[in-house]
């Protein structure tokens, strides 16, 4: 049998959150049509993640413990699109509309139409291979962690990066929209309307592809409904913060393509300013809760002699034990 006992906060947390993907799923199998997979595929998962951390405990293979460290990078694309298979069936109505009033309440106008002003090939090339550089960011931080041999700082970071992704999934059920490209824009001239140079079009194309976007014609139906709250911008702000927090080197790179980021997305007209704003919100809220969640995930705060009232004790010491080095 498995040792749950071996389990760490990250996989306790990957459980839980696939667990509560499939309860959300079955309430609604009705409506979702791949319900079955969904929580087929999120049992597997789960067992996988009990036999990898129960295998890297018992053995010092270099394979294993590369899975174990990295998984939730894979476990993203794949509760990502359970999502897409989840929302739209579950919450059919868009709500673009409210969003945009939202804009132009606060703002005076559409953000993307502000943007569109100081817009040039140059500046939407180098914007749009900021925004691609969503997932390599995590990468990037992860791998420079570990070089340092900083593990625990390491599964901190994926730990609030993971719940980061789960809050925001919870925003897509409640909020579903897909985006001023297709409601203020012709998504089928888009390149016509904000042309980049040379990668501009292959980029797009790769992320229109993640998004199930197959189709020019159906764009807007095929569309993941993933706008509110800016996932780009939640996550891209944890890396940032993590990055300054742990005082990474690889922050040089992180802080200006993720500030680019966060800019691209409302210049490449992939979310509305309100969007933005919830993200960065979210994004506060899950940096400044990580730490308690991950103690109840461990039950730290029920023993005796805990770090309670510290919530930032292992960081001190974390960084201590790495200065000294």
């Amino acid at each position: 049998m498995f040792d749950l006992s071996r389990l760490r906060p990250l996989d306790r947390l990957n459980i839980i959150g696939m667990a509560l993907i499939s309860i959300v799923a079955l309430i609604f199998y009705s409506r979702v049509e791949y319900f079955v997979l969904i929580v087929v595929s999120n049992i597997a998962a789960s067992v996988i993640i009990l036999v990898l951390v129960n295998l890297d405990a018992s053995h010092s293979n270099r394979a294993v413990k590369f899975v174990t460290r990295w998984y939730s990078i894979p476990l993203i694309f794949l509760t990502f699109k359970e999502m897409y298979l989840m929302v739209h069936p579950i919450n059919p109505h868009d709500l673009d509309y409210v969003l945009i009033k939202l804009d132009r309440m606060l703002f005076g106008a559409d953000p993307t139409a502000v943007f569109d002003r100081i817009a040039t090939p140059g500046l939407t090339e180098f914007l749009q291979i900021c925004y691609s550089s969503f997932y390599l960011l995590w990468i990037i931080l992860g791998v420079d962690l570990l070089r340092e041999h900083r593990e625990e700082a390491f599964l901190f970071f994926l730990f609030t990066l993971m719940y980061g992704f789960y809050t925001s999934y919870a925003g897509y059920l409640f909020v579903p929209a897909i985006g001023p490209r297709f409601t203020l824009y012709n998504f089928a001239k888009l390149n016509e309307q904000l042309p980049g140079l040379y990668l501009t079009p292959i980029l797009r194309n790769i992320i229109n592809s993640g998004e199930s976007i197959t189709n020019v014609a159906r764009a807007a139906a095929l569309a993941q409904r993933d706008c509110f709250p800016s996932g780009h911008t939640e996550m891209t702000l944890i890396t940032i913060a993590m990055a300054i927090r742990y005082r990474a080197k690889s922050a040089m790179i992180i802080i200006p393509l993720g500030a680019g980021l966060i800019f691209a997305t409302i210049y490449m007209r992939y979310h509305y300013g309100v969007d933005v704003i919830a993200g960065a919100l979210v994004g506060i809220l899950v940096l400044s809760s990580a730490r308690w969640l991950e103690s109840i995930l461990t039950g730290r705060n029920k023993r005796k002699g805990s770090n309670h009232g510290s919530n930032d004790r292992y960081d001190l010491v974390e960084e201590e034990v790495y200065i000294r080095k």
